[in-house]
């Protein structure tokens, strides 16, 4: 019920969002000739009919822009929704101006379009507003409410019950139960733990409950049976949260096939138009970046030149999009006759959990459930921190990551992405278990989450997370947030 209840909300914003976009391009319309407020004297017929065909598209190209723009499914302040509908609506009018533009069957009036932004944006607006009135007055009956109860008080159970009080719905949460009787004190956003599992039935029928939610996937078969038996007996609904739920919270995707649930991790979101809306983005920025700063290129050229023996870009073998080498570029920061051998040990311990003062965690698939939980304890800096082999001309590029410039062109051949994970070497990815691969899914980046998130100061694993994160949550605004944040992290020196 509470999918369907979030599915059939956005169904009904959109098609309120629809009508009032395809309304207010009618209004324009007849306020500008109708009404003749831009022309002297009287214009005549209105031609509605003649608008019908920019009115369509101005809708379909307006609800499109504000889902990209999460309109639908993120609840927004009240000014943050403004302004994405300001910019939904201006995109939608300049897309409809161009196309319009080389269609000569009438002569649009620029003014009608100039007098439907205001118009629009009110009214998207004003219905919206009057919507979530309308739901709320709903949602309040007692008769249109279902109570619920969810049993379990830890990581899932408490995440349930923040999902259903931060997105409204006709779920009505009374409270929790849990195992544990050091917990009947606690609360989460004003609803409390009302006892123990073993006070179930005191607590549906005390508090009126409709539903039951079981929460708690780490018990046994025989627990959870016990559970439903006695809902059954009570004659409650319920629902079950799946014990995989444990170890992959949030990373889990469901399909239906003949009535059958289907669970799997959630997939790449840099697919089909989205690959190619990142790979236009790339090679813009990377071409106008090599344009702006190829005087830099020769500086640096010059610099490592004079400093120490040897070729100016430093190539190597990295592994890139579903495990398929290619060869890496780099300013040289390090001596020619300098070995691998510190860095193969360096990394071996850091995919190992073995660096920056925190004991190995487990490598297995529950890891990176373990580590969602321990994120806070990054206990030291997990790189190399004297290296004998770089130059000084190198320590300094490297510390403002002027040697990673040559990776523009890995972009511009479609090696790499302006944002994404970092490539590994071949000797990495040998130690990589089966979830460490995932970040292998997409093209690897110039620069990524990590590098924006704490980069030298977290491990292995919390890298491996923030990379497949990205990875499954990704957005051109998201491409720009981390390239804009990467810019100070350089020149503030965060960045090494």
């Amino acid at each position: 019920m509470y999918a369907t209840d979030i599915l059939i909300e956005k169904a009904q914003l959109a098609a309120l969002d629809a009508a009032a976009v395809f309304s207010s391009l009618l209004a324009a319309t007849w306020l500008r000739h109708g009404m003749g407020f831009f022309t002297p004297g009287s214009t005549g017929v209105t031609p509605v009919s003649a608008y019908l065909f920019p009115a369509t598209l101005t809708t379909l190209v307006a609800v499109v822009v504000f889902r990209y723009h999460g309109l639908y499914t993120v609840n927004y302040g009240k000014l943050v929704e403004a302004f994405k509908v300001l910019r939904g609506a201006s995109i939608a009018t300049l897309v409809t101006l161009a196309l319009t533009f080389f269609y000569r069957g009438y002569s649009y009036s620029r003014a009608t379009f100039l007098m439907f932004l205001p118009i629009s944006i009110v009214m998207v607006l004003s219905l919206r507003h009057a919507y979530r009135h309308y739901r709320k007055a709903v949602m309040a009956h007692p008769a249109a409410r279902r109570r619920v109860l969810i049993v379990g008080f830890g990581r899932i159970g408490r995440h349930l019950g923040t999902e259903l009080l931060e997105k409204p719905s006709y779920y009505d949460l009374v409270g929790f139960v849990d195992d544990d009787p050091a917990k009947k004190a606690d609360e989460l956003q004003g609803k409390r733990v009302l006892g123990l599992t073993s006070e179930i039935p005191t607590v549906i029928r005390t508090h009126r409950v409709d539903e039951v939610l079981i929460a708690i996937p780490s018990a046994g078969r025989e627990r959870v049976l016990d559970l439903l038996g006695t809902c059954l007996r009570l004659r409650v609904r319920w629902k079950v949260v799946p014990d995989l739920y444990d170890v992959m919270l949030e990373r889990m995707s469901i399909d239906q096939v003949g009535g059958l649930p289907l669970l799997g991790l959630r997939g790449s979101n840099i697919v089909g138009f989205n690959w190619a809306l990142k790979r236009a983005f790339d090679l813009s920025v990377a071409s106008v970046a090599l344009t702006l700063i190829s005087p830099v290129f020769l500086l640096i050229a010059l610099a490592i030149k004079l400093s120490s023996r040897g070729p100016v870009l430093y190539r190597q073998v990295r592994v890139g999009l579903h495990g398929k080498p290619f060869t890496f570029l780099k300013f040289r920061s390090m001596r020619t006759d300098g070995t691998p051998g510190i860095h193969v040990a360096y990394t071996k311990d850091w995919i190992y959990g073995r660096t920056g003062g925190v004991a190995p965690g487990p490598r297995s698939l529950g890891a990176a459930a373990r580590i969602e939980a321990n994120a806070g304890e990054q206990g030291g800096v997990h790189k190399i921190t004297a290296d004998p082999r770089v130059t000084l001309v190198g320590r300094l590029i490297r510390r403002t990551s002027l040697d990673e410039l040559p990776q523009l062109w890995n972009v511009l051949r479609g090696d790499m992405s302006m944002v994404g994970p970092r490539p590994p070497i071949p000797y990495e990815v040998e130690r990589y278990t089966e979830w460490h691969k995932r970040r292998l899914e997409v093209l690897p980046g110039i620069t990524g989450l990590w590098q924006v998130s704490g980069r030298n100061a977290l491990s292995f694993d919390q890298m491996v997370r923030l990379d497949i994160r990205y990875i499954e949550t990704w957005s051109l605004e998201e491409d720009v947030r981390i390239l804009l944040k990467t810019v100070p992290a350089v020149l503030l020196g965060r960045a090494y």
